[in-house]
């Protein structure tokens, strides 16, 4: 048995979402969107900024509740709090999310000292082992600011394996990450799935972690499906919205921001 056994449950979960949609306002955020998701799967959800990726998310985990349709864990719906306590689902933030007056230790362990699920013996032996998995040995003292940007990444992604999830969310992992940096994060993203079989919800806008690492994609675009399959079959698509959502143009002459006004005024 690897140390990550000790710590993570290896039991994934199947993830379906049907006919979802969600408004603020007048504002309709989701239309409609449906996909199912394999567990132990690597799911990728791509889609421009303001599609209703991170809205999608937040039904995923059960922040938001939909105005109509739904999203299931197993067969339950994500809006009841009862199903959460079934199946532990964390997530990984944009930024981390990480306490910066906390020790990496300490940031590691406020969950199960919480919520009471551990022994500080216990605690201790998995906050080993996870730190260990992500090649973090020793980094138990350190503070945030002590912490390279890889690190910091790392460390989040530990501290969101300590809930020992069944299903692990990535918000936007490799925002503002350098072309290297990012590589390294779909790497960390693809090991942690080989290590642990847990089912992988991951919101991006980045193509090469999509087609790296991902068994499926979807593209959502206001609000809507455009593509659900391989990223290859992503790459190939001859719809429209998907190639200008993948290889768009520079129009300086008509810049993208007046047309946007125009058409939000029409």
């Amino acid at each position: 048995m690897s140390a990550l056994e000790n710590s993570v449950r290896l039991v994934p979960v199947r993830v379906d979402v049907e006919n979802l949609k969600k408004s603020f306002g007048d504002k309709v955020v989701l239309a409609g969107v449906s996909f199912s998701v394999k567990p132990g799967e690597i799911y990728a959800i791509m889609g421009p900024s303001g599609s209703g990726k991170s809205v999608l998310l937040r039904h995923i985990i059960g922040l938001l509740a939909p105005d109509s349709g739904r999203v299931l864990i197993e067969g339950a719906d994500a809006s009841d709090p009862e199903t959460h306590r079934r199946f532990v689902t964390a997530i990984v933030f944009q930024d981390g999310a990480l306490f910066n007056s906390m020790s990496v230790y300490e940031n590691l362990a406020l969950y199960p000292r919480e919520h009471r699920i551990a022994d500080r013996k216990t605690i201790d032996a998995r906050i080993r082992d996870v730190l260990a998995l992500l090649s973090l040995q020793g980094a138990e003292k350190l503070m945030p600011s002590e912490l390279s940007g890889g690190m910091k990444k790392r460390v989040a992604v530990a501290r969101a394996l300590m809930m020992q999830p069944q299903l692990l969310l990535y918000d936007e992992p490799t925002s503002e990450l350098d072309p290297e940096l990012g590589a390294a994060t779909a790497e960390l993203i693809a090991a942690v799935s080989a290590a642990t079989g847990l089912t992988s919800i991951v919101v991006t806008h980045d193509r090469e972690l999509a087609r790296g690492i991902a068994g499926r994609v979807a593209l959502l675009k206001n609000g809507r499906i455009a593509y659900e399959g391989t990223p290859a079959g992503l790459e190939s698509s001859p719809e429209a919205e998907v190639q200008a959502f993948l290889h768009p143009t520079i129009d300086i002459s008509n810049p993208r921001f007046r047309r946007n006004a125009q058409a939000e005024n029409e």
